[in-house]
This record gives structure tokens, sequence and C-alpha cells, in this order.
């Protein structure tokens, strides 16, 4: 039963990602409103479709007795039986039909509900079919390893040993990260919060560059955001701090042009043009720009480990979230994993090797 609820789970939550990267309430805000009238309907398509199909019919039914002869012989039938009752062929036709249904619900949506113009492209379609097939394949995958390690530790004292203790060493692991967000929770504000900065030195960290010159989206926020501030008057002095090392990335160049076209005067900004990572930003801050506190300008995923990096090198710090944009679903998953498991990567190394 274990089994068959985590695939129905997983299998709604692909398709739920693949909705949103479509660009519901992503790059154009709609509400949670219009999201969840976009993709609620695409969910029970897929379930009722599913179920019609009998995709998850046999899964409950897969057999925990071990297998007779070799262990290589054992696995093999095992594989193959697992992966058989997922029925991958019946998969498919739900997954490609549910998409179509997605992309020809949601664009109607968009045109007579949101009022925006959004026709419906044919390479778009297929790329949207595709794309979603190779999120579901991969998570398929995961889940056909899940269910045969599963197996494989009822029937092996030692495999569920060893199932144990990467679990607990898993969640042994996310111990740090916790205890550091709930530590500097207090130092974290945001723009709505400007009334409570303590400090008058806006420290913002460099991010992605394009190939024409232009600022991600992620770069850009945390530059406006920096000179919101220095606007209202809260800071009265601009540390710019990025990649410089190569023309293609010239981060700190393109940092402080935006800072200036926006009217900061260029008395007020400082670049750092070694700020290759966020060690060396806040480094350089404290030794190479004698400063003992900052406001870090920077998105949220990224300002625990950001401010504990300040603490190490003999920074006072708050930070203020530069989340001005509405990002790209898939990346602002994997921004907060990549943070959430450095920070421990972190601590590691900050409390034992450094």
């Amino acid at each position: 039963m274990i089994n068959l609820i985590l695939l129905i789970i997983g299998d709604l939550i692909i398709c739920l990602l693949q909705g949103l990267y479509m660009g519901v309430g992503i790059r154009e805000s709609a509400g949670m409103a219009n999201i969840s009238a976009m993709s609620l309907p695409v969910l029970f398509f897929w379930l009722i479709l599913g179920w019609l199909l009998k995709i998850y019919h046999q899964v409950p039914r897969l057999k925990q007795e071990p297998d007779r002869g070799s262990l290589r012989r054992a696995l093999s039938h095992l594989i193959t039986e697992v992966i058989g009752i997922q029925r991958i062929f019946r998969l498919l036709i739900v997954w490609i039909c549910s998409s179509l249904f997605a992309v020809f619900w949601q664009t109607w949506y968009w045109n007579n509900i949101l009022q925006r113009d959004r026709g419906i492209s044919v390479r778009f379609t297929l790329w949207f079919c595709l794309a979603g097939i190779s999120f579901l394949t991969f998570w398929r995958l995961a889940w056909t390893v899940f269910v045969i390690v599963r197996v494989l530790a009822r029937r092996n004292r030692f495999i569920r040993a060893l199932c144990y203790l990467a679990t607990a060493m898993i969640l042994l692991y996310q111990v740090p990260a916790a205890i550091l967000t709930i530590r500097f929770h207090d130092q974290k504000y945001t723009l709505q919060d400007i009334d409570k900065l303590p400090y008058q030195t806006a420290l913002v960290f460099g991010a992605g560059v394009y190939q024409n010159g232009e600022a991600s989206s992620v770069l850009r926020d945390r530059v406006n955001t920096a000179v919101e501030l220095y606007d209202a008057g809260k800071v009265d002095r601009l540390i710019m701090s990025g990649d410089n090392s190569d023309r293609s990335r010239n981060e700190v160049d393109v940092m402080n042009a935006i800072a200036l076209k926006a009217g900061v005067p260029e008395d007020d900004i400082s670049q750092d043009w070694w700020g290759l990572d966020t060690a060396l930003t806040c480094y350089n801050a404290r030794q190479k720009f004698d400063q003992e506190s900052v406001v870090v300008v920077t998105q949220a995923f990224h300002t625990t480990r950001a401010l504990y990096t300040c603490e190490h090198f003999g920074l006072n710090a708050v930070s203020v979230a530069a989340d001005q944009s509405n990002y790209n679903i898939f990346s602002w998953i994997l921004w907060y994993l990549r943070d959430w498991a450095g920070l421990t990567l972190t601590w590691i190394n900050y409390e034992f090797i450094q």
C-alpha cells in the first residue's frame, strides 16, 4: 500500500510541476486561485484516465516472498516484476493525453478567464509532452529503485541495516541546516521591513550574467533591491561583489551599470571584482573594505548561508531578501535544494576544517 500511495503522489507532483513550468503563475503572477483552477482539472484528468486504463491496478500485488535460486536471478526477476507492473505503454498514453489536456485547458483559461492572449504552439506542445515524459521517467526509475530496495531489505538483514543507517545519516545531515536557519531567522528582513535596518552598507552578491551582457533576473533583483534601500536612505553605500575574472562573467561591471543608471552616485559604489563565491564576498567585505557590519542583499534561499558566512569572517550582518521576480519553478526548487545542502557542508567546513 505504501508503494501505491507514493507512486500516485509522485505522479501527481510531476504532473503539477509540468503544469507550473508552462508558466502558470510563475512568470506572470495569476494568484493561487487561478493556479488551482488551471492545475486541479489536469490532476483529476490524470487520475480518472489512470483509473480507466488501470495503470495502478497491479501495484499492490507485488510479491514479497523471497525468490529461490541465485541472488542475481532473484534480483533480475524482481526488476522485471517491478517494471512490468507499471504498465509502461498505458502510462505513456495517460501522460500524452494529460499533457495535451493541460495545454488546451490552460491555454483556454488564459485566453478566456485571464483575458491574456496565449496561442497554442505545436512546437511548444510537442516539447511540453517530451519534457514531461523525461520528468516522469526519472521519477518512475526512482520509485522502481525504492521498491526494489524495500523488498530486498525485507529479505536481507544486511541490506535492511544499510537502509536504516542511510536513513539515519540523511536525517542527521539536515540537523545543522535546520539549526542555522532557525538561528538566523531574526536577522532576515524584506523590503517591507526597511525601517528596521541597523547598518548603513549594503553588500550585494553577484549572480549570473547572460552571454549578451544582460543581467539575469536574480542579479537584477539584487541590484534593484539595493538601489531601493539606497533611495529610501536606509543605506548610504553599496558594495557590488561578484565574479569579474573573465569577460563572460563580468558580474560587477553589469551590477555597477544598473546602479548608476538608477541614479546611485559613483562615489557611493564600491566594486569587489573577486567575490568569486559567498565566502570570498564576505571575506573581502571585512578585510579589503574594512567593514564591520553590512546589510546582505540576496535572494531568500541564500540568506542563511550568507549570514552564517559573514559571521564566520567577523561581519555583523542582517539580510534583505531580493525576491522581486516570479522565478521559474524548477530553478527556484533547485536553488533552495542546493543552498539547503550547502548549509551543512558550510557548517562542516567552518566548524571542523577551517
